[in-house]
């Protein structure tokens, strides 16, 4: 009994939020347009977001100025933008409500996701591996997209990264555009398919973290002019709006360039989804659009101990916040299936 009751109150011990606060007022604000240009999709169209506060963003209807087909598609009209050739801002700006938009653009699945890429988070989890990758295979969402309930349901705040061009090789890296991202996990399948005899992130990850609904991304597109920026962002999560994840990208073990270069070296490897398997790469290379998540840090709901007690994990109701700096922010309620 000593022994039992030893393991309960363990396990409660070490499944304490790292963070103990409130969440309070956001200003999100957008990146200096001399380092970095934002773009958002509207209803309207496609927008360059020149400021955002509170509930709205303002800026330009860009598909006003250059038509429907130039600006379809985000990734094609910002490869072939002259920054000269964008409006006055002092010329038509217009408030666009955070209701009114949508996902910017249309990303390429599969993707492809950093794990234990945050010493913080490594230590959480007791891992001794280094950071390792493996397909994320849920289609990317919206920022208030609803995520299906599941028992052991898990958060993870992470900046999403993606190529403005085809990538065929990790010696020759394009410019990679910025969103915002939440990546789900059932960690309840995550560890019945782990299998500790194989390399981690070969078994569990495809399934416990590629169910529909476990990527909902951002309504603000970055468009960087520096191949650094994205270790700028400060990154926060929230649960019912209490601070559950705070983390600075510039603390990021590997760098975009590693994720690359890794991506490459493991593109042959089979990962195991069910009684499935799954390719890192199934096309060889990695599309332009393709999301790499870069990891997450500490603060996550799983640690080893706690796996049997649903009580600790995201319940049917719950809100989960993820903010970034210049980023925007998401709003995902968990809900049961079919409501």
């Amino acid at each position: 009994l000593v022994l039992v009751l030893s393991f309960l109150v363990f396990s409660w011990w070490v499944s304490r939020p790292v963070f103990d606060e409130a969440r309070g007022a956001f200003s999100p604000g957008i990146a200096d347009p001399e380092t970095a240009l934002t773009f958002a999709r509207a209803r309207q169209g496609l927008v360059w977001v020149i400021a955002h506060e509170g509930d709205a963003v303002s800026g330009i209807n860009l598909t006003r100025v250059f038509g429907e087909e130039a600006t379809a598609d985000l990734i094609r009209f910002s490869n072939g933008l002259d920054v000269t050739s964008l409006p006055d801002p002092d010329m038509g700006v217009e408030s666009f409500p955070l209701t009114d938009l949508l996902t910017p653009l249309e990303y390429t699945y599969p993707h492809i996701a950093a794990g234990t890429n945050f010493k913080e988070h490594a230590e959480e989890v007791y891992s001794d591996d280094p950071p390792f990758l493996f397909p994320k295979l849920a289609q990317a969402g919206g920022w208030r997209d609803q995520v299906p309930f599941t028992a052991r349901l898990d958060y993870e705040a992470e900046l999403c990264l993606f190529p403005l061009s085809d990538i065929y090789s990790p010696d020759d890296l394009p410019e990679f555009g910025l969103v915002l991202c939440n990546d789900f996990t059932d960690r309840w399948t995550l560890v019945k398919e782990l299998k500790l005899s194989q390399a981690l992130g070969l078994t569990g990850f495809a399934s416990g973290k590629g169910q529909p609904g476990y990527l909902p991304t951002g309504y603000l597109v970055v468009i960087p002019r520096s191949p650094d920026f994205y270790l700028s962002p400060i990154i926060s999560l929230y649960v019912n709006d209490r601070l559950r994840q705070r983390f600075a990208m510039r603390d990021v073990i590997l760098k975009i360039e590693d994720i690359v270069s890794q991506a490459f070296e493991k593109r042959d490897l089979q990962y195991q989804k069910g009684a499935e398997t799954v390719a890192l790469m199934p096309h060889a290379h990695i599309p332009s659009g393709t999301l790499i998540l870069t990891g997450t840090a500490a603060g996550v709901i799983f640690k080893p101990l706690n796996i049997w007690n649903q009580s600790l994990y995201l319940q049917p109701g719950d809100v989960v916040r993820t903010e970034g700096t210049g980023l925007g922010h998401l709003e995902n309620t968990v809900v049961r299936k079919g409501e």
